[in-house]
């Protein structure tokens, strides 16, 4: 079989694992708004809206604009909201709630306000006019089901979003193998997701490919074993970020072919 080309690098893939947001989808059009959306509810709550607000900007890892608060703002791509489940983020804004709201809560009414507010606005259904693609999916995975290669999708996010998600870009009947937040295994960036998925397409893990946009994307590859770990800037991550642990960084997944690229096997894995 012929080498598959991510930007410019060659490799033999067997399998492609796929983050969804960020690497599938655009990262930023759909979390700003939820994160924005969850932010004011829960703070509408609260008699120290400004306190509470600070304090879950620098815990769940979200720098606002500096000319503006409430407009859109920067994901830290180490931060909690940017690469954790929702179960955990909700742990985490119900623990700023308790240690910071006024009128003060108990450890009960903390994880009972965040679970109404917070955790309500990020489990609503997806608006699809937030999810934009950044290459033309469907023919994408076609491609490679065409050329004899399995595909997977590993999320931190919910099983329910995520199916969503995958009908909206035509991709229903194109994943077979689907591991999310809500599934029973350990979470990101835990290698048996990877080693499941692997073993679900008898796939050795040395052909498999981890794409993703998060360092937590690329450390799950790693720890796993993947012949090849790959950057996307489609998300919060720099390019400078990603490649501390990616093989190769590229601007899209639009940038996976079948007909271009250089770089041999020998030269892949630095």
């Amino acid at each position: 079989m012929a080498p598959l080309h991510f930007g410019p690098v060659a490799f033999d893939a067997g399998l492609i694992i796929f983050d969804k947001d960020g690497t599938l989808a655009h990262f930023e059009p759909i979390w700003q708004h939820i994160y924005l959306s969850a932010i004011d509810a829960v703070t509408k709550e609260v008699d120290n809206p400004g306190v509470i607000r600070a304090e879950l900007n620098a815990t769940l890892g979200y720098t606002p604009a500096p000319d503006h608060p409430l407009a859109p703002g920067r994901f830290s791509t180490h931060g909690p909201f940017a690469t954790a489940a929702n179960a955990a983020i909700g742990t985490i804004v119900a623990a700023v709630l308790y240690r910071h709201s006024q009128p003060p809560l108990s450890w009960d009414e903390a994880v009972a306000l965040a679970g109404r507010t917070f955790l309500a606005e990020m489990d609503k259904p997806l608006d699809p006019a937030l999810l934009t693609a950044p290459t033309d999916l469907p023919t994408l995975f076609g491609s490679l089901r065409a050329a004899g290669i399995a595909v997977a999708v590993i999320t931190s996010d919910e099983r329910a979003p995520t199916l969503y998600t995958l009908e909206h870009f035509g991709l229903g009947e194109e994943v077979e193998f689907i591991i999310a937040s809500d599934d029973p295994y350990p979470k990101k960036p835990a290698p048996e997701a990877i080693w499941a998925a692997c073993a679900h397409y008898g796939v050795p893990v040395e052909r498999a490919v981890m794409v993703g946009d998060s360092l937590t994307d690329m450390r799950m590859g790693r720890a796993a074993g993947v012949g090849l770990c790959v950057g996307v800037l489609t998300g919060p991550a720099s390019r400078e970020e990603l490649e501390t642990l990616a093989h190769v960084v590229l601007a899209s997944i639009g940038e996976i072919t079948g007909d271009r690229g250089t770089m041999p096997d020998s030269e892949l894995l630095k």
